[in-house]
């Protein structure tokens, strides 16, 4: 029977690591990566208004090079940049063995992804390989792929948590019926990391539910 896992990655030489701990306030996401002239390229997501902190972090990041935005939005923007380092997120003799990416979103320092596989073999193998390489690897969550569970499937317990938790005390609501003080003290942890698991959270459930690759100008059109 598969298995559907949720796994941590971390590793200073993994790909845009040392920008995700520079800029920890910033979720980015994996979109794609791709090989011209025998260099790898990678394709991300970066979900923030603000594009010069993130760019100064990727262009001091050793982990890559030439960071280019190819493209920018309200509240997101996607880079490029040359891959300068040999260790992958997931390596290409997992997805052989069966491996296959559902997201691959930064967290904690570090990648967390969401992967299907066809048996707990493969689960391991994924392990040991990320173990050899000094990859820390960390199993957040883990079920049978016969299992139907929408919430686990998108979402991080903690920010299943933390938006259970504004939604049913009115922080979505106008006005306010909690600041992010108020949840950051019931939680016991910053209001920096409050709205942190909040950004991720959404995130996580547009570009799951109802992000469908058209950009906010081809809204535009549909509204005359």
């Amino acid at each position: 029977m598969g298995v559907i896992a949720e796994v941590h990655l971390v590793h200073d030489d993994l790909p845009l690591v040392p920008t995700i701990e520079r800029c920890s306030g910033v979720p980015i996401r994996y979109e794609y990566e791709t090989t011209v002239d025998e260099r790898r390229l990678q394709f991300v997501s970066a979900f923030s208004d603000e594009h010069a902190p993130l760019e100064e972090a990727m262009a001091a990041d050793p982990t890559v090079s030439n960071p280019t935005r190819v493209a920018a939005f309200d509240n997101r923007a996607i880079y490029r940049v040359a891959v300068d380092t040999d260790l992958e997120i997931v390596p290409d003799r997992c997805a052989a063995a069966g491996l296959f990416v559902f997201t691959i979103a930064s967290d904690e320092g570090g990648w967390v992804t969401r992967v299907s596989l066809p048996d707990r073999d493969a689960l391991s193998a994924f392990r040991a390989h990320c173990r050899d390489r000094g990859i820390s690897f960390r199993v957040n969550q883990l079920y049978d792929s016969s299992v139907s569970d929408d919430r686990t499937y998108f979402l991080t317990d903690r920010q299943y948590e933390i938006l259970m938790m504004a939604y049913y005390d009115d922080y979505f609501e106008v006005p306010r019926g909690v600041t992010q003080d108020d949840l950051a003290e019931r939680l016991g942890v910053s209001d920096s990391a409050v709205s942190q698991r909040l950004r991720r959270a959404i995130s996580t459930l547009i570009g799951a539910t109802i992000e469908n690759g058209r950009p906010p100008e081809a809204f535009e059109n549909d509204c005359g």
